[in-house]
Formats: C-alpha cells, sequence, structure tokens
C-alpha cells in the first residue's frame, strides 16, 4: 500500500487498464473502499475479465481485489430492425 491519496490510486489504476494490451478498457469502474478495491463494469471476454483483475493486484499489492466485472454474451439478433 502505498501513502499516496486514494483518488491518485485509482487513477493509476484506470490508466494501467486502459493501456493494458491483454485488457484496454477506458470505462471501467475502481474504488477503493479500505483496503478492498472493487472492479465493476463490463468486458467482452473472460480473458479480459481475468486480465483486469491480474493488472489491478499487480498495481495494488496489498489490497483485497474483488472483481466483479460482467462478461458480456455475445446474441445473435432477435429479429428484424425497421430503418426508415
Amino acid at each position: 500500500m502505498t501513502d499516496e491519496p486514494a483518488q491518485y490510486t485509482v487513477a493509476r489504476v484506470r490508466d494501467a487498464l486502459a493501456h493494458d494490451e491483454r485488457v484496454a478498457a477506458l470505462d471501467l469502474s475502481v474504488r477503493i473502499v479500505g483496503h478492498d478495491v472493487f472492479l465493476t463494469g463490463s468486458v467482452a471476454t473472460a480473458d479480459r475479465r481475468a486480465a483486469a483483475e491480474a493488472v489491478a493486484r499487480a498495481e495494488l499489492r496489498g489490497y483485497t481485489v474483488h472483481n466483479q466485472l460482467v462478461v458480456l454474451e455475445p446474441k445473435a439478433p432477435d429479429g428484424v430492425e425497421a430503418v426508415t
């Protein structure tokens, strides 16, 4: 754990998540409560979910990381969309 303010820690982790090619996500939420870190949002694959957790754990040694990321399930269209 560091002595940096929580908002700087959150920004650092979000930056790492955005720049790691395994994750490459700008819209993930990182919230710190005490010694717990919560990752929330949506990712495209289970591999990206696992990679996001690995990045957070590497950046936040000493914190407990709670990976609450949701993997989006691809679905085929369920009908015809009318275009006018």
